[in-house]
């Protein structure tokens, strides 16, 4: 009897702590499961089909059912050839506990893959809870490219300003100011001019501008390109006629002065003139001729102009625009003198021995 009294004893002790074992494992799991539900994520905004190159908004809804945190953050994982414009965006409180954040991205290649989310919220710099959300999947398709298109889509786009001047004595550059919503206007590119590039560019989301320049051959009567509207779903065109306006020097007459008809007419006058004088000192004898010889002489150097001659250093960088940040499309490898032809700021518009105009920074910064 006292052994079955022990069995007893010790099989109800068993069940006992075996129902307080259950008991706390679901208590715990209870606890788990309010916590992961803190934080519900979803897709407010996403699209349905992107392009290859194409700038695209996600925006994403937060509901944290959780007044006692301090700071929101994120993160992105698992994302394939995906570039995140802004992936330190702020998320905007909405109302109650409901935040919302736009990310901009574009995808790089047809086989892209978009990322998964993860949202943090912390008190005191540690991490209090987490969420999740993954990636959509719309459809990625790539446009053909053709001859005059920019590569460049967006919702719209405009050009602000645009000029041509003079780049050498067989192209012209242009320089356009173009504007544009939701675009990539950083891969602005063509395929048909001599060489292109991007000189400067600023954004405040969605909206970008840039400083774009190309250098065309001079006998381009226009210039064209072509970009994708995504609103349209169709490539729209722009031709722009090329009109030449340089600030010193002439269109009527060939880029370097040294070299231009009208210079060797002058030049050969100069000397004619001179001839004359010294026929007539050497046949009157009289000092006047030598007088007005000297004056002659003075006028031909001024008009050659040595004092708007400018020494430029070796191993200066020599500049399509007169910014800082604008493009070096030359670096001088010995010393040399240019032409000065204008100023700018601490800029200095320079005509090259080779025939090159571009500007060079005078402050040497």
């Amino acid at each position: 009897m006292k052994k079955l009294l022990v069995l007893l004893f010790c099989f109800a002790t068993t069940i006992f702590a075996q129902a307080v074992y259950e008991s706390n494992e679901t208590n715990s799991n209870t606890i788990g499961q309010a916590k992961a539900q803190s934080i519900f994520l979803s897709y407010e905004e996403t699209p349905s089909k992107i392009y290859v190159g194409e700038l695209f908004a996600i925006k994403v809804k937060a509901i944290i059912a959780n007044d006692d945190f301090e700071e929101i953050t994120n993160t992105f994982q698992d994302s394939q050839n995906i570039e995140i414009i802004n992936p330190d965006a702020k998320w905007q409180w909405f109302s109650d506990n409901i935040f919302y954040n736009t990310f901009y991205m574009k995808a790089n290649d047809i086989n892209s893959k978009l990322p998964t989310l993860n949202l943090n919220i912390y008190k005191d710099s540690y991490k209090i809870d987490s969420g999740k959300l993954k990636g959509p999947t719309p459809n990625i398709i790539k446009l053909n490219e053709t001859k005059y298109f920019s590569g460049v889509i967006a919702k719209s786009l405009k050009i602000k300003k645009n000029k041509t001047t003079h780049f050498d004595d067989k192209n012209f550059i242009v320089v356009l100011e173009i504007e544009a919503q939701q675009a990539n206007l950083k891969d602005f590119s063509l395929k048909w001019v001599t060489r292109d590039g991007i000189d400067s560019s600023s954004s405040n989301l969605p909206y970008f501008k840039i400083f774009y320049y190309a250098i065309v051959p001079n006998y381009t009567k226009n210039f064209i390109f072509t970009y994708f509207n995504s609103v349209n779903n169709k490539f729209e065109k722009f031709s722009i006629p090329i009109v030449v306006t340089d600030d010193k020097i002439s269109t009527q007459i060939d880029l370097n002065p040294a070299q231009s008809s009208l210079r060797i007419y002058k030049d050969g006058a100069y000397g004619f003139i001179g001839l004359i004088l010294i026929l007539l000192f050497i046949r009157r004898k009289k000092k006047a001729y030598i007088i007005f010889l000297i004056v002659l002489i003075g006028l031909f150097i001024y008009d050659k102009n040595p004092l708007n001659s400018v020494k430029i250093d070796k191993g200066s960088n020599i500049k399509i625009l007169p910014t800082k940040k604008s493009t070096i499309f030359y670096t001088t490898q010995r010393t040399l003198y240019a032409q000065k032809l204008n100023e700018r700021d601490n800029y200095i518009k320079i005509l090259l021995p080779n025939g090159k105009i571009g500007w060079i920074n005078d402050s040497k910064d």
